[in-house]
């Protein structure tokens, strides 16, 4: 994944790595995948260096907190308005250059 971050490599202690783990579970930094290092790094050194932090989180309680609020009731309806107008567009623009070049 292409990304402007700075990558750092580090070698934990075991008592780091199994307090990490810990502070990844208890944050909701947990993924599909295991359990999200990186993104419990950022978080724990934005604490750490009182900033800012983006870090996402998976706690169920935490994501609507992060969801704007002027998002329409709707949006779900809308969302795939929107997908289903420009896939149209999409389809018939390959028709287009597909018919012209069958000719």
């Amino acid at each position: 994944m292409a990304t402007d971050k700075k990558h750092i490599a580090v070698y934990l202690d075991k008592a780091v790595e199994d307090a990490l783990s810990k502070y990844c579970i208890d944050n909701g930094l947990e993924s599909k995948k295991g359990l999200m290092y990186s993104a419990a790094v950022n978080k724990a050194l934005a604490q750490f260096f009182e900033v800012e932090s983006s870090t996402p989180s998976t706690t169920p309680g935490n994501t609507a907190s992060n969801i704007p609020s002027d998002i329409p009731d709707n949006w779900e309806q809308r969302i795939a308005e929107i997908v289903e107008r420009k896939m149209s567009g999409v389809i018939e623009q390959l028709r287009t250059e597909l018919g012209e070049s069958a000719a």
